[in-house]
């Protein structure tokens, strides 16, 4: 499995600057890499983020959403769609309660970087409370890059504050953290001030973390130093190899999903054993 990747869409290259792909070409870079099925991440967030000064961000953002549950649906044995929207914007709930409605879509991706979202800001984490009531209700998983925008004020107290007051909004669901905390490319060590509290809540069995597990899309690249690869190897071994999962993202280690893997397989100390759960680990909204 493949828990983190993106489409490009008409409308989404000239904003990301990436060539376009679709469903199709997706399922040819699983193929390649020997990868059984992704999950699709809409980014449908994207068009509603305030810097790019886009007219009529919603409608944009609707269009993305059914556009990527039409490349899903296109390629359904393989791919399985994640809606997504600003939570900032007025309609955000609205959208995504329409997107979970549309085929193929299953979950919501959150981008909180991209949103300008901090759980340090009351009103943003009152936001972010709705988004998880609804995954709740709908019994919906979700997908949430924590990392603040720019990589500011953010750390250890935003996943205190994400662990303590979002994931109880929605204690039936599946929550995958994105880039093990933090983003990508590579492992800094503002992302383990992130995972350190994650690993330690792990650890002390805490009731938030029942359903909650971790991607590594993009943090292992061929830059990674031994000292912070042992960092990561530490850390998955801490929250458990159960709850670990991979991911590739739109720009993988390597340039291409097959290389990203072997990447990751390659530079992080871990057993082949460990590597194997890793490749097998099965979220219930996948099987």
């Amino acid at each position: 499995m493949d828990y983190h990747q993106h489409l490009v869409s008409p409308a989404f290259s000239p904003i990301v600057k990436l060539p376009e792909r679709d469903g199709t070409a997706l399922v040819r870079d699983l193929d390649a890499a020997g990868i059984e099925r992704s999950v699709v991440l809409s980014v449908g967030y994207s068009f509603a983020d305030e810097r790019k000064g886009l007219l009529d961000p919603d409608r944009l953002t609707r269009e993305q959403n059914d556009w990527t549950s039409t490349e899903v649906v296109k390629n359904s044995a393989r791919l399985i769609g994640f809606c997504s929207a600003n939570p900032l914007r007025a309609a955000a709930l609205q959208e995504l309660e329409r997107c979970l409605g549309l085929a193929g879509m299953v979950g919501i991706k959150l981008h909180l970087g991209n949103s300008g979202i901090s759980l340090r800001d009351a009103a943003h984490l009152a936001t972010v409370q709705g988004v998880f009531g609804l995954a709740q209700r709908r019994g919906a998983p979700v997908l949430v890059h924590m990392r603040a925008r720019g990589g500011t004020s953010y750390g250890a107290e935003d996943v205190r504050v994400f662990l303590d007051k979002v994931v109880p909004m929605a204690p039936d669901i599946e929550v995958i953290v994105a880039h093990m905390g933090g983003a990508g490319p590579g492992y800094p060590a503002q992302n383990d001030e992130a995972m350190a509290v994650f690993a330690d809540a792990a650890e002390r069995k805490a009731p938030q973390m029942r359903n909650l597990y971790i991607d590594v899309a993009t943090n292992v690249t061929e830059e990674i130093t031994p000292p912070e690869a042992q960092l990561v190897a530490q850390r998955i071994r801490q929250v458990g190899v159960g709850r670990v999962l991979y991911g590739s993202d739109l720009s993988p280690p390597g340039g291409s999903v097959r290389r990203g893997w072997e990447i990751f397989r390659t530079k992080v100390p871990l057993t082949a054993d460990e590597f194997g759960n890793i490749a097998s680990n099965r979220l219930r909204f996948v099987r």
